[in-house]
């Protein structure tokens, strides 16, 4: 590479842009339109090519090879062969194609291999090979006759194209090796919808196709006289093929105008969207700008070769830095990749003549890149230890001592004067509503262990504060037009209800209208509106919320301004059908309906910058602020989405389209259930028969199984991406479907020092799988709680899909086993969680749901917690279940023993608390405090309105 100042700023540029895109690029909104998104940043990249076409002579080489006298001697030997004249639409036609095979790769990507990119360099070494012309060697010393041969020798290694491809095939074949080491995560390639093989064809050929775009790019540019001929060739070529994209683009279009697709205009998506086009063009403006003036002076060999080292060495560092841990157990196969791309690399300087690699020289790059060697030995010796004490051991100890303390902070009072004190003191201030002397006797009466904690019931109704009463009132008369709304009115001490026209809908009413009636005397007169589906809809952005929030946090519940009260009226996505079919169904797409979650997390959060695409790899980094290591620690963190990106991709929820109106305004509905993201109210909306009374079979008497069962009436819509993508779908794959290249890691026993320790180990998933006793599937019956219904014809669609891909597995009493695992629907919590909890049964919950109840349960004391990507799923089994005397595992035998004394202890605690503080009493209890804090806050005269004691 040149030494002047210039070239080195170009490198420099280069490389920042470089880093900068491989370290943003997962998390993009761009990737939801990829042809419009291509077009833009096509157009932005031609259009900024251009524009630095104008500041020409402040860029590196402004004077152009042809301008200098060496060139006109014909002396520079770098200039490649002159272009044919097809060059440019060539190029033109090949970028238009290659971009069309990106979004082939990406929409298959958990089929893709990792690593493949990292050949780009070989294919451009493989060029300059078969295109080599050995350059005039001018010297003003006289020839040495009698020369070193050894010299001679070592010059020709060098120097030989041999070393160089040779060189160039050991550092990629460093960085490719990488994509072993990466952990994958459990979105799995489906036989049935995917094609694994074409996908690997086409990521070849996209690299063989970026090897032809480059090499005629260069030629192209390379004889441009001047930097500013160069770059206007540049722009031009960009535009030119921004216009061919967006051809396609609006062929797409147009031949999708009868299909579903979002044009509602919601708030925040268009702006998410320009932003992150604008930003990313930017960047790849820079580095294909700063990419071009490098080749020209070079070739483009160089910065490919240095753009695939970096990536090689920054993976190849974090890689060192796990070691120990779970997602990388040994540390040989980290420090034998750090090592091959390090040699390759500096082999590589030595015959492309690099004497500078951007800013270093080549001596200090190779001192630099030993000393890393060096120490990622010593990182490796220190982290690379047995675990003393298994972290499960850990996570039961400290939560059960933190569910004493929550218990002592929920039930602090014990007299009314007490109760009014510990309210004014959680509330800053703030009176408790009227009457709460008469929840507080009815609490007291139905031996309510709680009654000073209902932490769900403020966060819920905190943005209220933040509007008017007028404002809620006239949210609700949107509501009452609706569908599946169902409205329950208190009046004069009486409760009543509408009547739906759906025979379950009433049901539910019905049910709600039993648990209120005993306390509805104590209530003011309010309407509210609940939402008759299981899925919540109101989902509002994160700015707003924020605003309504604060207001309502101020201690005189200052209202906003004016500006807030007017708000675009929502306006729902109606599906294109026949004239003859009448009602319209609502329909927001997955795609948008992600696009709105991240939204509503807060600006700087991991999710807002958009939601990650690879789904083929592990997301270590969403994980780790709530685990402990490979299990799950923090399960109220757990359940907020913002810090998870990847979460978006991995579960029904977010992968099936939203079949309802969905609101970004703030609206008074009440809910069954939600994720964080939502705003609706929770309301204890539970059938009656989840807390029947029944006489369950003892722990010990159980089977010692681990079983999830799934009625194929409750699997919902099944889309491309949710098959393979789903909660339940990936759990099925990963227990019974899983293929020889899948991988698990696992904490197993080893004997030291006489001890039991463990260690992390890379674990094939079907090696894996035999050991434990899982029972896991969907099943054909109504609902697999219920085994006295029979299998039922599989005939819809959605049905034979999953049938295809998974089977169905024999009907089980669920409840029969010890470990029953717990996984949530399409569009809720698992229904028969409470169910579990009393059934001397060890609940295994994977969930992203919050309902009434969420916050009195603590997670390794009441239930056991798993992450619903999985990854802990064994590890977690293995703890409870034990592996000693089950099989091998790894070639060798397992010394670990059963916890059984844990899961006895978690079912019995589960158990217990369920009957304390989940019981239908309970639920009637947060019932009665969260209609007597909603009719304050809907009250025109709230600010005066609490209870006070009298004097």
């Amino acid at each position: 590479m040149a030494r002047d100042g210039g070239s080195r700023l170009t490198a420099v540029c280069f490389l920042a842009s470089y880093i900068w895109l491989s370290c943003s690029l997962q998390r993009h909104s761009l990737i939801d339109q990829p042809r419009l998104s291509s077009f833009l940043l096509l157009f932005i990249s031609g259009a900024a090519a251009f524009g630095a076409s104008l500041f020409s002579k402040w860029l590196p080489g402004a004077d152009g090879r042809f301008d200098s006298e060496a060139a006109l001697k014909g002396m520079q030997s770098s200039i490649p062969h002159r272009p044919r004249r097809f060059y440019v639409p060539c190029i033109i036609l090949l970028i238009v194609f290659r971009l069309e095979i990106v979004h082939t790769v990406v929409q298959d990507f958990q089929c893709s291999v990792e690593g493949i990119e990292a050949f780009l360099p070989v294919l451009l070494a493989a060029h300059e090979f078969f295109s080599h012309r050995t350059p005039p060697v001018v010297s003003d010393e006289p020839e040495d006759m009698w020369g070193d041969p050894l010299e001679d020798f070592k010059e020709w290694l060098i120097s030989s194209p041999i070393t160089l491809l040779f060189s160039t095939v050991l550092f990629s074949y460093g960085v490719f090796m990488l994509g072993d080491l990466t952990p994958r995560s459990t979105y799995f390639c489906s036989t049935l919808m995917n094609k694994s093989s074409y996908t690997v064809l086409m990521q070849c050929l996209g690299v063989l196709i970026d090897a032809i775009i480059l090499v005629m790019l260069w030629r192209v540019l390379s004889w441009a006289r001047t930097t500013r001929s160069r770059l206007r060739t540049l722009g031009g070529i960009l535009i030119l093929a921004s216009i061919g994209v967006s051809a396609l683009w609006l062929e797409t279009r147009i031949s999708r105008h009868r299909e579903i697709i979002g044009h509602h205009p919601f708030k925040g998506i268009g702006s998410l969207y320009l932003f992150d086009v604008f930003s990313t063009g930017l960047l790849v403006s820079t580095l294909i700008i700063s990419t071009v003036l490098w080749a020209c002076d070079s070739t483009m060999l160089e910065p490919t070769a240095i753009a695939t080292f970096t990536s090689g060495m920054m993976g190849s560092i974090q890689n060192v830095l796990l070691i120990g841990t779970y997602l990388q157990p040994t540390f040989g196969p980290p420090l034998t990749v750090l090592s091959v791309i390090s040699a390759g690399f500096i082999m590589f300087t030595y015959a492309n003549n690099m004497r500078w690699i951007v800013v270093f020289k080549r001596v200090f790059l190779m001192g630099l890149l030993i000393s890393i060697i060096f120490a990622s030995g010593i990182v490796a010796l220190v982290k690379h230890k047995l675990v003393e004490r298994h972290p499960v051991d850990d996570l039961v100890y400290r939560n059960r001592v933190e569910a004493d303390r929550w218990l002592r902070h929920a039930s602090i009072s014990t007299t009314l004067k007490l109760a009014v004190a510990e309210y004014k003191d959680r509330h800053n201030g703030r009176d408790p509503p009227p009457n709460f002397d008469k929840w507080f006797e009815y609490a007291r009466k139905q031996n309510s262990v709680v009654i000073d904690r209902f932490d769900q019931i403020e966060k819920d109704l905190l943005p209220f504060w933040g509007m008017t009463p007028q404002q809620i009132h006239n949210g609700f008369e949107r509501l009452k037009g609706l569908p599946d709304i169902g409205i329950i009115t208190i009046a004069n001490g009486k409760a009543s209800r509408n009547r739906p026209t759906d025979g379950d809908q009433e049901t539910v009413l019905e049910s709600l209208l039993w648990l209120i009636t005993p306390f509805a005397e104590h209530l003011p007169d309010m309407s509210v509106a609940i939402n008759m589906n299981e899925r919540p809809r109101i989902l509002v952005p994160w700015d707003d919320i924020h605003r309504l929030t604060m207001a309502g946090s101020q201690s005189r519940f200052q209202l906003l301004p004016n500006r807030l009260r007017t708000r675009r009226e929502d306006v729902t996505i109606s599906v294109e059908s026949n004239p003859m079919d009448t009602p319209k169904a609502t329909y927001v797409s997955a795609k948008k309906f992600r696009q709105l979650e991240a939204l509503a997390c807060p600006p700087g959060s991991a999710a807002r910058g958009g939601v990650q695409w690879d789904v083929r790899d592990f997301c270590a980094s969403c994980v780790k602020p709530h685990s402990k290591g490979q299990f799950l620690e923090d399960w109220e963190m757990f359940l907020d989405p913002c810090h998870q990106p990847d979460i978006f991709n991995l579960h029904d929820f977010h992968t099936t389209p939203h079949l309802g109106d969905l609101h970004q305004d703030l609206l008074p509905l009440f809910s069954r259930s939600k994720t964080d993201s939502f705003s609706d109210i929770i309301m204890p909306m539970h059938d009656i028969w989840a807390f029947l009374e029944t006489e369950w079979t003892s722990f010990d008497k159980k089977k010692d199984i681990v079983v999830w069962q799934e009625s194929i009436r409750e699997v919902g819509v099944v889309t491309p991406q949710s098959l393979v993508g789903g909660q339940r779908n990936r759990l099925a794959h990963l227990v019974n479907n899983a293929s020889a290249a899948d991988e698990v890691s696992m904490l197993l026993g080893v004997q030291s020092d006489g001890k039991t320790k463990f260690q992390y180990e890379k674990t094939p998933t079907q090696g894996a799988n035999g050991p434990l006793p899982f029972e896991c599937g969907f099943t054909n019956a109504d609902h697999p709680t219920n085994t006295l219904l029979k299998a039922q014809p599989c005939e819809d669609a959605n049905c034979q899909l999953v049938h295809q891909e998974f089977g169905f597995k024999e009907l089980r009493k669920v409840l029969d086993h010890r470990y029953v695992l717990l996984v949530d629907g399409a569009d809720g919590g698992p229904h028969h969680f409470l169910p579990a909890l009393r059934s001397n049964s060890v609940p295994v919950l994977s969930s992203i749901f919050r309902e009434w109840y969420t916050e009195r349960l603590l997670p390794w004391v009441h239930f056991v917690p798993i992450d619903p990507r999985y990854h802990a799923l064994h590890s977690t089994m293995a703890y409870f279940i034990g592996l000693k005397n089950r099989g091998t595992i790894n070639g060798r035998s397992q010394i670990t023993t059963a916890r059984l004394e844990d899961a006895r202890w978690i079912a019995d605690e589960g158990r217990k608390w369920a009957n304390k503080a989940i019981r239908k009493e309970d639920m009637a209890v947060y019932m009665f405090r969260l209609l007597l804090e909603w009719g304050r806050v809907i009250n025109e005269d709230r600010d005066n309105l609490g209870f006070k004691l009298p004097e």
